[in-house]
C-alpha cells in the first residue's frame, strides 16, 4: 500500500510541473528563459526591446511547453523602423513586419536564421514598396500571413488549395497563399481603412492573443481591434515542439509582457 502511494504521488508531482511548465508570465524585468539570436534585444524600463530597425531577420526564443491547448498573449509597441529613408516615408513606401513562431522544434539557439526549426510562423506584414506590387503581389499591402518552417534554413509562405476556391476568401488572397490582405477584407466588412490608419496605433500597446490546440490543429487569433477571434487549421504534428519564438523585420519594437496559460 505504502508503494502504491508513492507511486501515485510522483504520478501527481509529474503533472504537475506539466502544468507548470505550460505556465508562462514573463513582466520583463529580466530577459531569464529567453535566448537572442539575430537582433538587438535588451530589458529596459519593464519591457523587452529589439532595437535594431535594419535586422530583417530578428529573433529571439523561449522554451514552452506546447503538448496541450493553451492561450498565449503579448503586446508590442512600435520604435522605429519600417521605411528605408526619408523620401520613403513621404511617400508611403513601407516594409516592415513582425510575428511569432509556434510550436518550434529545434531553433537556432543564440545564431541567426531564416527559419526557426519545424514550426509555423503566424506574421504581420506591412509592404507598400512598388518592386513587391509588381514581384510579389501576395507580399503587397498590409497582410496576415502563416509561414511553414522546416528547418532553420527552409520556409516558405504557406498555401492552402482551397482559398482558390472559396468564394469569400479568395477575394483577399493572390493564388492560394495564406496571405490575408487585411485592408480589404476590412473594407468588405464595413470598416473603411487605410494603410495611413495604421499610424495611430504607433504609440500604442498592440495586444496579440493566441488560442493553440496542438491536439486538432486549430488556432485562433483574436482581433486586437474588436471582440472577433480568426481560426484556421494546420498539422498538429507541428505544434507540439517545446520553444516559441517572437520575431521582427526591419522593425524595432517592445514587448511590455508575454503570457501563457
Amino acid at each position: 500500500m505504502k508503494k502504491i502511494a508513492l507511486i501515485m504521488g510522483a504520478l501527481l508531482l509529474t503533472a504537475s510541473m506539466v502544468v507548470v511548465a505550460q505556465t508562462v508570465n514573463d513582466d520583463f524585468s529580466s530577459m531569464r528563459g529567453w535566448t537572442a539570436g539575430a537582433g538587438d534585444w535588451v530589458v529596459r524600463g519593464g519591457r523587452l526591446v529589439q532595437q535594431n530597425a535594419q535586422e530583417p531577420l530578428a529573433r529571439i526564443d523561449r522554451r514552452v511547453n506546447q503538448g496541450s491547448p493553451y492561450e498565449l498573449e503579448f503586446a508590442i509597441r512600435y520604435v522605429d523602423g519600417g521605411f528605408r529613408n526619408q523620401a520613403d516615408f513621404e511617400n508611403g513606401i513601407y516594409h516592415a513586419g513582425f510575428g511569432i513562431h509556434l510550436g518550434v522544434e529545434n531553433p537556432a539557439l543564440g545564431r541567426k536564421a531564416w527559419g526557426s526549426g519545424n514550426s509555423y510562423l503566424l506574421w504581420l506584414n506591412l509592404d507598400t514598396r512598388p518592386e513587391t506590387r509588381r514581384n510579389r503581389p501576395e507580399h503587397y499591402g498590409f497582410r496576415a500571413q502563416l509561414y511553414r518552417s522546416t528547418d532553420n534554413s527552409t520556409m516558405s509562405l504557406a498555401r492552402d488549395p482551397a482559398l482558390r476556391r472559396d468564394p469569400e476568401l479568395s477575394r483577399y488572397v493572390v493564388d492560394d497563399y495564406m496571405s490575408i490582405d487585411i485592408i480589404r477584407a476590412l473594407r468588405d466588412w464595413g470598416v473603411n481603412a487605410s494603410v495611413h490608419d495604421l499610424a495611430m496605433a504607433l504609440d500604442l500597446d498592440v495586444p496579440i492573443n493566441i488560442r493553440v490546440n496542438p491536439r486538432t490543429g486549430e488556432i485562433g487569433v483574436l482581433d486586437p481591434t474588436a471582440p472577433i477571434r480568426f481560426f484556421f487549421q494546420v498539422d498538429p504534428a507541428v505544434l507540439r515542439g517545446d520553444y516559441v519564438s517572437l520575431r521582427t523585420n526591419k522593425l524595432a519594437a517592445s514587448f511590455p509582457y508575454f503570457t501563457v496559460d
